[in-house]
């Protein structure tokens, strides 16, 4: 039996998986009590993206990928816009 490595994931993919997070209900107003962990969590499990959450760098690299482009995400509309 040979053991399964570490899934290797395209930075580009990871990338491509942060931004559709963003433009997910995951990120609106239904979802803001939850950590950002909680909502991505659940983000890529309703993906089927096991395979990320399982592979402790590549979650890494969505997290860090979603934090960068938040500013740019409500710039271009996509988040609404903070409310006081």
């Amino acid at each position: 039996m040979t053991s399964a490595g570490p899934v290797e994931t395209d930075p580009r993919e990871l990338d491509a998986v942060a931004w559709e997070f963003l433009c997910s209900p995951y990120t609106g107003r239904t979802y803001w009590d939850w950590t950002l962990e909680r909502r991505l969590d659940t983000y890529l499990h309703h993906q089927d993206r096991d395979d990320i959450m399982n592979n402790g760098a590549a979650y890494a690299t969505v997290v860090d990928r979603v934090m960068a482009n938040l500013s740019r995400a409500r710039r271009d509309g996509v988040l609404s816009p903070l409310r006081r």
